[in-house]
C-alpha cells in the first residue's frame, strides 16, 4: 500500500478493502489455532495401538500430520503480512511551495512484507515446503481411496496393498517423490535485486518461471487427484448403496416370515422359516466378487468419513484452482488481486482444519475413541473397549440391527418354535 500525505497524516487504501484483508486474515489465523489441535488429536488417536492394523486409519492420520504443517504455510504468511506492517517514510520538497520547511511534504508508504520477503533463505524453504506438502497431501488422499476400494472390492491380485507394511511404505513413497521433485525450488525461485530485497516467486533471468510452475503445481495439487477420488468414490458410493439395499431387502424379508408365522397354521410355517434361514445365510456368506454384498457398520462408517473428506477438498479446491490458473492474471488492480488470492487460499487450506470434525460426525468409532482419551479412566476404559469387541462380536453373529428390540425378539421366537417344531418331527 503507497500513500502521499503531510505531517497531519497518512493516506492509506479504501478501508473497504483493508478490512477485508484483515478479516481474511484473522480467519487464516482461526485456521492455524482450530486445525493445529483437531489435527493433531486425530493424529494421536488414529495413531493408537488398537488403530494401526488399519490401512485407512494409518492414511487418516498421516494425512492428519500433513494439513498441520500446510497451516502454516501460506495461513501463517498472510498473518505476518496483514498484522506486521513496516513504514518508510521520505520528505520531499514541493516545486509550488517556498523554501521553508512548511514547504516540505512528508510521504509514508506503508509496506505490508510477505514472510517469503525477509531472505532468501525463507522465500526458498517456504514455497519448497508448502509445495511439496501440499502436493504429497492431495496424492496421499487419492491413494486413501483407492486403498478403501481394494479393501471393499476384495480384489485378490491387490489385496496386498491394504496391508500396514504395503500403505506406509507408499505414503512414504509419495513423499519423498513430491519432495524430491520440488528440489529445483530451492535454487532457482526467487532472487536479491540490486536494491537488497528480495523478490520471491520469480526467477531473475525467467520472469515467468514460477508462474508456470504454479499452474503445474495447481495441476497435480487439485485437477489430477480430484479426477482419481472422483472415480473411486462413485464406486465406493455405488458399493454402499447397494449394501444398503440388500440389507434393507433383508430386513423386510425377516419381518415378512416373522409376522407370517403368527397368522399362518402351524404346518405352513416351516417353509418360511427356512425361507428365513437360507436368508441369513446368505447375507452371512455373501458372493466375495459381489459389489451389492453386505458391509459392516464399521467399514461403512470409514468409508462414508473418506467420501465426505473427498466432497469437501473437490468443493474447496477446485475454485482456487480455477482462480488462480486463468483468472488471476487478468486482475490489474493490485489490492483487489491480493485480496482475492488471500480469500481463495483460505478457501482451500480450509479443507485441511475441518477433516476432523468429518471424522467426528461420521464415525462412531472415533467418537468412542476421542471419548476414551479425554473422560474415562484407564481401567474403566480398557473394560469399556473389551465390552465394546464383545458387542461388535455380537453384531456380526447376528444379521439384524441391535437397535430393533422388538424384531430380536421376534426372531428368538420363530428360532424356539423351529426347535420345537423339530421335536415334534
Amino acid at each position: 500500500m503507497n500513500g502521499t500525505s503531510n505531517l497531519s497524516g497518512i493516506q492509506v487504501r479504501p478501508p473497504n478493502t483493508q478490512l477485508t484483508d484483515r478479516l481474511l486474515a484473522i480467519y487464516s489465523l482461526l485456521l492455524i489455532l482450530i486445525g493445529t489441535p483437531c489435527n493433531l488429536l486425530c493424529c494421536v488417536i488414529y495413531f493408537q495401538k488398537v488403530n494401526r492394523s488399519n490401512s485407512i486409519k494409518i492414511i487418516f492420520g498421516y494425512l492428519a500430520f500433513l494439513d498441520t504443517i500446510v497451516l502454516y504455510t501460506f495461513n501463517l504468511n498472510y498473518v505476518v503480512r496483514e498484522f506486521s506492517v513496516d513504514f518508510k517514510i521520505t520528505s520531499l520538497k514541493s516545486q509550488n511551495s517556498s523554501k521553508t520547511s512548511q514547504g516540505d511534504h512528508v510521504h509514508a508508504i506503508v509496506a505490508k512484507k510477505n514472510l517469503e520477503e525477509y531472505s532468501l533463505f525463507m522465500c526458498r524453504f517456504l514455497s519448497y515446503t508448502a509445495f511439496s506438502i501440499l502436493q504429497t497431501s492431495s496424492w496421499v488422499l487419492a491413494f486413501g481411496s483407492f486403498n478403501r476400494y481394494l479393501l471393499v472390492k476384495k480384489l485378490a491380485r491387490f489385496e496386498f496393498i491394504c496391508k500396514r507394511p504395503y500403505t506406509i511404505a507408499i505414503c512414504l513413497f509419495l513423499t519423498c517423490s513430491f519432495f524430491l521433485s520440488n528440489t529445483h525450488i530451492l535454487w532457482m525461485n526467487g532472487y536479491r535485486s540490486s536494491k537488497g530485497t528480495i523478490t520471491c516467486y520469480s526467477k531473475a533471468h525467467s520472469p515467468s518461471y514460477m508462474v508456470w510452475y504454479q499452474r503445474y503445481h495447481l495441476f497435480i495439487y487439485s485437477v489430477l487427484p480430484s479426477s482419481i477420488l472422483l472415480i473411486f468414490n462413485t464406486l465406493l458410493m455405488r458399493i454402499i448403496f447397494a449394501s444398503k439395499k440388500r440389507l434393507d431387502n433383508h430386513k423386510r424379508l425377516v419381518l415378512f416370515a416373522a409376522t407370517a408365522t403368527t397368522t399362518i397354521p402351524l404346518n405352513r410355517r416351516k417353509s418360511f422359516l427356512a425361507l428365513q434361514h437360507s436368508s441369513s445365510a446368505a447375507l452371512r456368506r455373501p458372493n466375495r466378487n459381489s459389489p451389492s454384498r453386505l458391509l459392516n457398520r464399521h467399514s461403512r462408517k470409514l468409508t462414508m468419513s473418506l467420501i465426505f473428506i473427498t466432497i469437501s477438498y473437490f468443493m474447496l479446491t477446485f475454485p482456487s484452482t480455477i482462480i488462480f490458473s486463468f483468472i488471476r492474471q487478468y486482475i490489474t488492480r493490485s489490492d483487489l488481486r491480493r485480496t482475492v488470492s488471500l480469500f481463495f487460499t483460505n478457501l482451500s487450506t480450509t479443507t485441511h482444519t475441518i477433516r476432523f470434525f468429518i471424522y467426528f460426525f461420521c464415525s462412531i468409532d472415533f467418537r468412542n475413541d476421542f471419548y476414551n482419551l479425554f473422560l474415562l479412566k484407564r481401567p474403566f476404559r480398557l473394560n469399556f473397549i473389551k465390552k465394546r469387541g464383545h458387542h461388535h462380536q455380537q453384531q456380526q453373529s447376528i444379521t439384524l440391527n441391535p437397535s430393533n428390540r422388538q424384531t430380536e425378539l421376534i426372531v428368538l421366537t420363530n428360532r424356539n418354535e423351529l426347535v420345537e417344531y423339530n421335536r415334534e418331527n
